[in-house]
């Protein structure tokens, strides 16, 4: 398991962004597409999902100097509030519905979507991760997260070529030991907890 980072969990139909959509297309080329993919009803038309293996969740990333009062759905609610989004993606739609008052700052995929909100010019972002606090950590003097609950919750997996059904036993089977003997929550506990931080 990798260092904790974003992804964005599609919906049918398939609205995330091209070069996020294109990434369960590559995996139909490879053997196993380990990383781990959101899984979504669009994917799994051309890959098999493995059993999941982690959960992540879409939160809300506030400027703790625009936003720091604000505590609810509702307070981000008003058409003055800002709110950064990858355009294309689901966050757009997710944003679009729960804040559907406030102001959608859409940036492309290139772009760093916390970067308007540490410069003061939006009051959040909608960011994809299994752990806030470590997003809110890498700038804990102007980050904030201001609402408990994710937005959206959801969990990706490893994904497998169509028609192996033999190799995604297998896998699901790795998981499955790995799991009962305590190595994958052990990898989780230090990605997505703080001693890797320790010193950088």
């Amino acid at each position: 398991m990798g260092p904790p980072g974003g992804g964005h969990a599609g919906h049918h139909p398939d609205t995330r962004h091209p070069a996020r959509r294109r990434r369960g297309q590559r995996a139909v080329r490879a053997d196993v597409a380990a990383t781990g993919l959101w899984i979504t009803p669009a994917r799994a038309l051309v890959v098999n999902f493995t059993d999941a293996t982690s959960v992540g969740a879409m939160h809300l990333i506030a400027s703790k100097s625009l936003a720091g009062t604000k505590t609810s759905v509702a307070d981000f609610n008003t058409p003055d509030v800002r709110l950064v989004v990858m355009a294309g993606t689901s966050q757009e739609g997710i944003a679009a519905r729960t804040f559907p008052k406030a102001t959608l700052v859409k940036v492309q995929a290139d772009a760093d979507p916390l970067a308007p909100v540490l410069e003061g010019k939006a009051h959040g972002v909608l960011v994809t991760t299994p752990s806030p606090q470590l997003v809110v950590r890498q700038a804990p003097d102007r980050l904030v997260q201001p609402l408990e609950q994710p937005l959206q919750v959801t969990r990706s997996a490893m994904a497998v070529r169509k028609g192996d059904a033999d190799f995604l036993n297998f896998l699901n089977s790795w998981l499955t030991f790995h799991h009962e003997g305590g190595w994958l929550d052990e990898r989780k506990r230090h990605w997505l907890g703080t001693d890797w931080l320790t010193g950088m």
